[in-house]
């Protein structure tokens, strides 16, 4: 299983998350809770999801990100409103992601 410790710079300020995915699929865990990585799929280097969110309103969020080697960095589009990017760094269960950029 890979974890990885992300910060999504969002319209409304940072927002730190933890990817856990492994060959079956994958979560995302955040401040508002955890959903599974939906249309999970990789191809290379590159991994792509999409999560769907109740607050602030309810959306999905689209990821597309690029990982090289512990480091993972992309783009994020909220709904139809707004897109952001996100940046992270390969982790493990024991720490809680405060390193990430």
């Amino acid at each position: 299983m890979d974890i990885w410790h992300i910060r999504i710079s969002a319209p409304t300020g940072e927002i730190p998350a933890t990817l856990r995915v492994d060959h079956d699929g994958g979560t995302m865990e955040g401040k508002a809770g955890s959903g599974p990585m939906a249309d999970l799929s990789r191809d290379g280097a590159r991994l792509r999801w999409a999560t769907k969110i109740d607050r602030p309103m309810p959306m999905t969020l689209k990821f597309d990100g690029t990982v090289d080697g512990d480091a993972i960095a992309g783009t994020v589009r909220f709904g139809l409103f707004a897109s952001g990017t996100f940046a992270g760094t390969k982790g493990s269960d024991g720490d809680d992601g405060r390193a990430a950029p």
